[in-house]
């Protein structure tokens, strides 16, 4: 008998590797998949999941309306680490189970961070605009020996990407509220907000702000940034004021960005045709071997949730 309709509702899904898909099938689940190439909308979810008790998620919108109409869903297991775009407290009075895949983003994300911190401090996003343009231009780069770069939220990854910087030697500043002076390490230095957007030469944000209680980095936190200093984001893209990140590059007060995440994806919005600006399609936890494990785990924290219950009646 069939266990029920398991639903994957990422754009791409086993296409480093087959496991996952096996481990549903051979479980007993029905295995459907996202067909439509792009990212689903509310009213896609509401269709396609009319008959599905589990949903492999992406970053599609759970929302109360789309969970109000899905009785039969009783898993969401999401393919990463954010539930931003799950109500979750529409979910926990449905009964609906919420899993995440936190440990197997750490090191993509934090690859990913140091990655644009070496492309900025390398000026790589202005040589390759002026490359399209056919212009032979040199620009003198920096060191990280000679920059503070500053870490907005140390937790797992913001913690990964201090450990991989060190071979570079910069200075190091953490701002995390929830963290105490005594839990950095000696390679690094705890102090507040304001002091870190001060002094830093660059901010890469890893906190786990959650959406409603506003942008982290709006006018007044850019506008606290150091002159000539650089932003990266490669955690929540609602934690930044797109408007006013656009202005603080316009005015020269900040020298270059490079973002991963947005408000609204997918991005066209003018910090694409910024020379100095590197835009990525919100892919840090993006590899093969991560994206294979994330889909691993993910699938058997929804086979290990039903294990735990009966089995669900058609």
């Amino acid at each position: 008998m069939s266990r029920g309709v398991v639903y994957v509702a990422l754009q791409q899904f086993c296409e480093f590797e087959p496991v996952p898909k096996q481990l549903l099938r051979e479980a007993g689940w029905e295995v459907r998949v996202n067909e439509l190439g792009r990212r689903l909308t509310s009213e896609d979810l509401i269709h396609v999941l009319r008959d599905a008790e589990a949903v492999v998620a992406g970053v599609e919108p759970y929302d109360a309306a789309v969970l109000e109409a899905l009785p039969r869903l009783q898993c969401i297991s999401r393919c990463g680490v954010g539930t931003d775009a799950i109500d979750l407290d529409v979910a926990r009075r449905k009964g609906i189970a919420v899993y995440t895949t936190p440990d197997e983003v750490v090191e993509p994300v934090a690859q990913m961070t140091v990655a644009m911190i070496l492309a900025l401090a390398r000026n790589l996003p202005q040589y390759l605009a002026a490359s399209r343009q056919g212009a032979w231009v040199k620009r003198p780069g920096w060191l990280l020996s000679e920059w503070t770069v500053g870490l907005v939220g140390f937790g797992r990854i913001g913690r990964t990407v201090e450990r991989y910087l060190r071979v570079f030697g910069p200075r190091v500043l953490v701002s995390d509220p929830f963290v105490a002076p005594h839990e950095v390490p000696e390679t690094a230095h705890w102090c507040p907000l304001p002091r870190l957007l001060a002094e830093a030469d660059v901010v890469s944000l890893h906190a786990n702000r959650p959406r409603q209680e506003g942008v982290l980095m709006g006018r007044a936190e850019l506008g606290q940034m150091k002159a000539g200093s650089r932003l990266i984001n490669t955690s929540r893209g609602y934690l930044v004021d797109e408007q006013a990140l656009e202005a603080a590059l316009r005015s020269g007060h900040l020298a270059a960005a490079a973002f991963d995440v947005f408000e609204q994806e997918p991005y066209t919005g003018p910090l694409t045709r910024f020379p100095h600006v590197l835009c990525t399609p919100h892919v840090a936890s993006l590899t093969r071997a991560s994206r294979a494990a994330m889909e691993r785990r993910a699938v058997q924290h929804l086979l290990e949730h039903f294990t735990r219950m009966p089995a669900p009646s058609r």
